[in-house]
């Protein structure tokens, strides 16, 4: 079991405050991509992140306003993220072959 230093050094170092150096856009995308396969409303969401110098754009469709703030919330807590840009729609698909009742 971890010790509580342990754990507090973990989270200071994932919200940035251990990084001696920036992140590169690759980074940012790479820890976020992770989050959201993670993330039970994300994770089977067709979700495209782009990030530019530090700002994260979301785009694509996703089944969800759930989804959506899910992804929203994840890229601003990614370390190194500047700005978020979420331009994905809540598209509802249907639930089985006849669709939603």
């Amino acid at each position: 079991m971890a010790s509580r230093d342990d754990t507090a050094e973990f989270f200071h170092r994932w919200f940035g405050g251990g990084l001696t150096h920036r992140l590169e856009d690759g980074e940012i995308r790479a820890i976020l991509v992770d989050q959201m396969r993670e993330d039970p409303f994300t994770r089977r969401e067709p979700i495209h992140v782009t990030v530019e110098e530090g700002v994260v754009t979301l785009t694509g469709s996703v089944s969800s306003s759930i989804a959506r703030r899910a992804a929203d919330e994840n890229a601003w807590a990614t370390p190194g993220a500047r700005d978020v840009n979420n331009h994905l729609r809540v598209e509802l698909r249907p639930v089985g072959p006849e669709g939603p009742t």
